[in-house]
């Protein structure tokens, strides 16, 4: 088997503790040990600049240093070597605070035989290499969390710069969309007072507020905080006081009870529905009805319940009406139905539409 040598350097003042721990170690085969001896801190020091060791036994009381001050120094200059502190003191604190602050051990003079002390060296070295490994992959890591901190900081930035970039597109085609329907609606209804005939002057501002509803549900949509969802309340809202102009109503004696359980509504669903309500409040407005009672919930089923009171619409409205023909085409489109109840209302039922 081949012999294992360790370099210790031996820092003490007793010539005779350095002859003791000398013989000690003579007595162990394997490792063997090569030693050095210094018998002041300021020799030892010097040693470690000119040598390279694998461990240091170091007594606290030397000429120039005492107690855990000699230690500091030592573990200063030299923090990568084992340090056993082998002394006179048998101070348990003393030796729980040497510890603390980087002792590999603490050993007492006559308390120590050669094999305890070729432990304590062996066990020593094996610990620091192991303390040392430790301490080389915690920086490893660190700097691999400080590598990849960076790189997630620089990908949030240019997500962020992508995500304002995508915004700024989707305002501008939103602009774009609502310059286009706006110019369409303008088309419409640039020679509306050269019709004279009533039947087809109301289908023109029928298709003209057809229009205009899409551009009114884009506007809204503008204003969304993500452009992904409607105010269905607010454009119900808007959508009624545009009416009441196109139809010269007196908005002070409209009633508007309005029942909106729903809110926020995907704009895939709110076009349909809200040219649906447009249908029917357009009926009403144009046959100067006073009262709207318009109510608005999602079901357990996840469809939207818009409900209307009809009143103005004929008792044979369903099969007769444009409106109503208008109505049905798109809700047969998008698999939904309408339903008129004995309490008087018309009953638009229609699933999250997904496109």
């Amino acid at each position: 088997m081949e012999e294992k040598l360790i370099k210790v350097l031996i820092i003490e003042d007793n010539f005779h503790d350095f002859r003791i721990i000398e013989e000690m170690l003579k007595e162990i085969k394997n490792p063997v040990f090569e030693l050095y001896h210094s018998q002041t801190l300021d020799e030892g020091l010097k040693s470690l600049v000119k040598n390279e060791f694998d461990i240091m036994l170091l007594d606290l009381n030397l000429p120039d240093s005492v107690g855990l001050d000699t230690f500091a120094s030592v573990y200063d200059q030299a923090p990568e070597i084992p340090v056993i502190i082998l002394t006179g003191f048998d101070d348990e604190d003393l030796a729980i605070t040497a510890v603390r602050e980087g002792a590999q051990d603490y050993m007492v003079k006559g308390q120590v035989n050669s094999l305890l002390l070729s432990r304590s060296i062996s066990y020593a070295i094996e610990r620091k290499l192991i303390e040392d490994e430790l301490i080389r992959h915690r920086y490893y890591l660190n700097e691999l969390v400080e590598q990849r901190t960076e790189e997630l900081e620089n990908l949030n930035l240019s997500l962020q710069e992508e995500i304002q970039e995508k915004e700024i597109l989707i305002e501008e085609i939103y602009r774009r969309i609502q310059f286009t329907l706006k110019l369409i609606s303008g088309i419409i209804g640039m020679d509306q007072s050269m019709i004279k005939d009533d039947e087809i002057y109301h289908l023109h501002i029928k298709n003209q507020t057809r229009v205009n509803v899409i551009t009114l549900l884009h506007d809204i949509l503008e204003q969304s905080e993500d452009f992904a969802v409607i105010n269905f309340d607010k454009f119900t809202t808007d959508l009624i006081n545009y009416l009441s102009d196109i139809y010269v109503i007196d908005k002070k004696k409209l009633q508007v009870n309005m029942n909106m359980q729903v809110v926020l509504m995907d704009i895939n669903t709110s076009i349909p529905l809200g040219l649906i309500l447009n249908e029917l409040l357009s009926e009403k407005l144009k046959n100067n009805s006073s009262m709207i009672n318009i109510g608005l919930k999602l079901d357990e089923n996840e469809v939207f319940k818009l409900s209307l009171n009809y009143d103005g619409f004929s008792d044979d409205a369903e099969l007769k009406t444009p409106e109503l023909r208008f109505i049905r085409t798109i809700l047969e489109q998008l698999g939904g139905s309408v339903d008129f109840t004995k309490n008087g209302d018309i009953i638009i039922s229609l699933k999250e539409t997904k496109i």
